[in-house]
């Protein structure tokens, strides 16, 4: 259980720090596998509570993880080998978690270094999620980056596996002083889960660790998008080699871990390409100029009126000819029936998302887009609206512009 366990917390720790908070990823509906991923990773952490923040990283865990606590619990008393054992096991799961976090917290205070900030580490049942805002096109420095995590397991493996050594060595002396044959236990099983982390790392399944790893070698001779379609097609050909030992096995992690290289593979590749087809695009070539928009002044039931005409997903209104706040038709629709004729659009609080001016690049925007909470950023010109954009409208503008390109 251990080595499967470390090894889905060691790939969704890599996978994870694609995240980088998005909430609406920039996909169209051709890469479903891609929008799949990212929303579903992206929607585990709204669904988490805060345990500790350090160096400016929130440390969240996911509601899901007591339950894993809770099944450890339960079938250990099953087994009807008391609450001693039941405390032990339950104790192994925290140490893999812990080990995971210092692993975690490896790669976001290296990353730190370089000026990208970890927004959180998320801890779930299957492992560790790292919310980097972003990864350094830089290979050297997404190669230290990367390194730092396993290189955090390898540095506790020595240390615990010298003091054990130290501890059998030395002639009638223990330096396990309470319980010498428990102690030396847990340090043979620390010893052993970051053993398991440091080696799984090491795999090239793209986006793991070592997959980025191999990726930024390959992007130090040679096209970052050409190393992460490389890298990303022998993460497709791993994650295919799991889910085929899952089944051979019988083992559901290695399946699982499967799964998520090959969305993860799938979802990073497709997002550095369309990094790239926007690295010399100006906001002005890919806003929209003809979007929904309302005055403040129109009601509740105005708004649904034109929704259900064709309007689209999230209304703009307007208030004096200004830009005023967002509403999204979730937001309309959750109005009460009786209420929709009275209120008027003013009245709701919306979104208000910041301007953008229309000649700043497109890739500092796109990364503004990723990073925020906003389904759409208005586009202001002498403070006037002149447009608007979102994920789907630069989609769009990539599919026109750039051939796709499969993993």
């Amino acid at each position: 259980m251990v080595g499967a366990l470390c090894g889905v917390g060691a790939f969704v720790a890599g996978a994870g720090r694609l995240v980088a908070g998005r909430r609406h990823p920039l996909y169209s509906e051709r890469d479903a596998v891609g929008r799949a991923y990212l929303v579903s990773m992206t929607d585990l952490i709204t669904r988490s509570f805060p345990l500790f923040r350090f160096k400016g990283i929130q440390v969240l865990m996911h509601w899901s993880f007591l339950l894993l606590l809770a099944w450890v619990l339960i079938t250990t008393l099953g087994t009807g080998k008391g609450l001693q054992h039941a405390g032990f096991q339950l104790g192994a799961v925290l140490i893999v978690f812990a080990c995971v976090v210092l692993h975690e917290f490896g790669h976001a205070l290296t990353a730190l270094h370089y000026g990208v900030r970890t927004r959180s580490i998320l801890l779930l049942p299957i492992g560790g999620v790292a919310t980097l805002e972003r990864m350094p096109e830089e290979p050297r420095q997404e190669l230290m980056i990367t390194l730092a995590g396993p290189a955090v397991n390898l540095v506790i493996a020595s240390i615990v596996g010298m003091i054990l050594w130290l501890a059998g060595s030395i002639p009638n002396v223990s330096i396990m002083t309470e319980s010498p044959s428990s102690l030396f236990t847990l340090g043979i099983f620390l010893l052993s889960v970051n053993v398991v982390l440091f080696l799984f790392n090491l795999v090239p399944a793209f986006p793991m660790d070592g997959g980025r790893i191999l990726r930024s070698i390959l992007a130090m001779n040679m096209d970052r998008v050409k190393a992460t379609r490389i890298a990303g097609r022998i993460g497709v050909f791993f994650a295919l080699g799991f889910v085929l030992a899952a089944f051979k096995w019988g083992d559901p992690m290695l399946g699982l871990i499967g799964v998520f290289v090959y969305l993860g593979a799938s979802a990073e590749t497709r997002l550095v390409q369309e990094q790239r087809a926007l690295r010399d695009v100006r906001v002005r070539e890919v806003m929209r100029t003809k979007f929904w928009s309302m005055p403040a002044t129109a009601t509740v039931q105005d708004a649904l009126a034109e929704l259900l005409a064709g309007g689209d997903h999230t209304l703009v209104v307007m208030r004096d000819g200004d830009f005023s706040h967002l509403l999204t038709r979730e937001e309309l629709i959750a109005v009460p029936a009786a209420e929709r004729h009275e209120r008027s659009l003013g009245v709701l609080n919306g979104a208000k998302p910041p301007g953008v001016e229309p000649d700043a690049w497109m890739r500092t925007v796109h990364e503004k887009l990723m990073t925020g909470s906003w389904a759409l950023l208005p586009v202001l010109e002498r403070d006037k609206l002149i447009g608007v954009l979102e994920l789907d409208n630069l989609a769009e503008y990539i599919s026109i512009h750039e051939p796709a390109q499969s993993t």
